[in-house]
């Protein structure tokens, strides 16, 4: 713990500053926020108006250099000024593509974390009457919950009103966050999660479009849908019937929803929390949001009221038990890091009260409205973000951020849309089995009366493989039914493999293997329903390619899922397998010298339970890398929202699930 009373970052931000100096040049954690001003501008108190913004929250002020490989804390000290340069565009005709292009770009500028200010101003004159100011700040010092106080208090000040003074400020936060550490209070809460999390899942599967990169690089894609207005409807009437919060019943629905999808029924959901349990700090800027790993238990084929029932109780727990930060708590589970994705969480749910993009205030004479939304490029630091936007009683927005080395948008349009569909049906009949309203979701009957099915008769969706079924009748083929409708028959069910519970055609994988003039013969198996390996014989005198070369080969002939995860040739030694072990990345160790090239990953290792490790792959080391960032529900939902908010891991168990593009219904 640093000196006492010397500025110290928290324990967030400094495992947000570890996070920035693996890509330093990145400007993944850059907050962007926009505003159109109409009206007089008065520029010499827009810029009082910023410093003074600065002045009275500290963490605005920061900067953290590097002692020791360690990130320590400055503090610049008031007044603080804002720099606002001015840059006109010309005229008024088209000014909105110009602004946010040049938004886009000015945005995108890394910040060094040791020597910038992490506040930026910029002020585009389109007219004398209409402005739009560029605000850029780092996420190390902010967070979603602080982007409204940020926009109200600017607003005042540029006024010239007073505001309430405040009783302590983030240094104070920080410096609490730090004492927490090996209290009676943090080894009560890390207790609560070593019972509630012991073998867990580690990895929530998902339908994908393509495996899993070795590397995280947090590309990520966006997806924004209007929720139907009768939805919304029946989800706050439903609600308010159950003594609920609509946030408990979104969420429920989409533990129902993850399930089906992951073919689990245990799962862990991250959940946003503010951060701001104690009340002197509700109104500070500052990085204090968290994740809650929230574990829902959805075996024996619940109703959906007993799944609102159990989501109601693992909330209200694990807000009970907020105190540590994510990281802290990854830590001290010692779970298994991974640079290919985030530790224990790779899907947040969270629903928000927040502002549209377009509504407006006043800031005296001038109409500020928010602007900008389509300047900065989506990144996620998980695999799928939904956030439901509450934005006035009728109107709620799902926007969805998606890891787009993973997904396409076309398959997170059919989750979407799946969502939509399950949240009707389980709230209209809440007291059925969840599994019968499986049948709504997009994998079901097309108009051709083709479905795909499990082992049990039950719809899949979309790109997940199961038993071809035409007019009811189940045909002994294995295949998938895609976005848009288009069947893949992958094989005859008779010859299938089951990894992880998922079916896999054996004969496509192995054909494509002897192809090779090198392969006398190739046998897929599934390794304890787990892996995929491909055991091959070679033809003598052939040069025999690497288990990089198949990889690339294979891909370009069958889809991600069917690209085994192993390859030994039968003349070989079984290699010995390493103690599972982590290593600190290098920058050679972001080049995987069996791939062809850096832009293609070799598969992950397979999902493991915290309480033991995967098997290791003596293909793939195992590399450390920390986390990210993470609703509140049952409790009053929360006024502010987190803009910000950010498989298989091998490659037979991730599968396409998209429906058709069209509004979700």
């Amino acid at each position: 713990m640093p000196e006492e009373h010397e500025p110290m970052p928290s324990p967030a931000q400094q495992r947000l500053w570890f996070l920035q100096q693996l890509a330093p040049d990145s400007p993944q954690y850059n907050v962007f926020r926009g505003y159109e001003l109409r009206g007089r501008l008065d520029v010499a108190a827009l810029r009082r108006a910023l410093g003074a913004l600065a002045d009275r929250h500290v963490a605005l002020r920061m900067r953290f250099p590097a002692d020791g490989g360690v990130a320590r804390a400055t503090v610049s000290g008031c007044p603080f000024e804002v720099e606002l340069p001015i840059t006109d565009l010309a005229g008024e005709s088209g000014w909105e593509s110009a602004a946010t292009e040049f938004a886009r770009l000015w945005s995108s500028q890394p910040f060094d974390l040791a020597r910038d200010d992490l506040i930026r101003a910029h002020l585009l004159r389109v007219t004398p009457e209409l402005h739009v100011l560029l605000l850029c700040v780092h996420h190390i010092v902010i967070d979603g919950w602080s982007v409204p106080i940020l926009d109200e208090e600017l607003g005042r000040l540029y006024e010239g009103r007073p505001l309430v003074e405040q009783s302590a400020d983030y240094l104070d936060y920080a410096r609490w966050q730090w004492e927490l550490a090996g209290s009676p209070s943090a080894e009560r809460v890390l207790a609560y999660w070593r019972r509630r999390l012991a073998g867990a899942p580690e990895l929530v599967t998902l339908p994908a479009d393509r495996q899993r990169p070795r590397i995280q690089d947090f590309r990520g894609g966006q997806l924004v849908r209007p929720m139907p207005v009768e939805v919304i409807a029946t989800l706050r009437s439903f609600a308010a019937a159950h003594r609920v919060t609509p946030y408990t019943v979104a969420y429920a629905a989409f533990a129902v929803l993850l399930a089906r999808y992951a073919r689990t029924d245990d799962l862990v959901i991250g959940v946003v929390v503010a951060g701001r349990s104690r009340p002197e700090f509700a109104g500070t800027v500052g990085f204090f949001v968290g994740t809650l790993p929230v574990r829902m238990d959805l075996s024996g084929d619940p109703s959906f009221a007993a799944v609102l029932g159990a989501a109601r109780e693992e909330l209200f727990d694990a807000y009970d038990n907020d105190l540590l930060p994510f990281d802290v708590l990854v830590d001290q589970l010692a779970l298994r890091r991974d640079p290919s994705y985030t530790p224990l969480v790779q899907v947040i749910f969270q629903m928000l009260v927040t502002r549209a993009y377009g509504s407006e205030t006043r800031w005296g004479d001038v109409g500020a409205r928010l602007w900008g939304r389509d300047v900065t490029q989506p990144a996620t630091r998980f695999d799928l973000e939904v956030h439901l936007l509450d934005q006035a009683d009728d109107d709620m927005v799902m926007e969805v951020c998606f890891n787009a080395d993973l997904f396409d948008e076309e398959t997170v349009a059919g989750l979407a849309g799946d969502y939509v569909r399950l949240l009707r049906a389980l709230c209209g009949d809440p007291d059925r089995p969840v599994s019968e309203a499986y049948a709504l979701l997009g994998g079901g009957e097309a108009r051709v009366r083709v479905s795909v099915r499990d082992e049990r008769g039950v719809s899949v969706p979309y790109g997940v493989p199961g038993e071809v079924w035409l007019d009811g009748t189940p045909t002994r083929l294995l295949g998938r039914v895609r976005a848009g409708g288009t069947l893949d028959v992958l094989g005859r069910t008779d010859a299938e493999l089951v990894v992880r519970g998922c079916r896999v055609p054996a004969e496509p994988i192995e054909q494509a293997l002897l192809d090779d003039p090198s392969i006398a013969a190739a046998e897929v198996s599934a390794d304890d329903g787990d892996e995929l390996t491909a055991r091959l014989t070679a033809v003598p005198g052939e040069s025999r390619p690497t288990r990089g070369e198949l990889r690339a080969r294979l891909r370009r002939r069958l889809p991600g899922f069917l690209v085994p995860g192993s390859f030994v040739w039968n003349d070989e030694p079984s290699p010995e397998a390493p103690f599972p072990h982590a290593l600190v990345l290098t920058a050679s160790d972001l080049h995987d010298p069996d791939q062809p090239g850096p832009n293609r990953p070799a598969p992950s290792a397979p999902s493991s339970n915290v309480s033991a490790p995967d098997r290791p792959d003596p293909d793939r080391p195992e590399p450390d890398r920390p986390e990210p960032d993470q609703p509140e529900p049952d409790r009053p939902e929360p006024d502010q929202p987190d803009r910000d908010a950010s498989g298989l891991d091998e490659p037979m168990i991730f599968f396409v699930g998209a429906e058709p593009p069209g509004e979700a219904s």
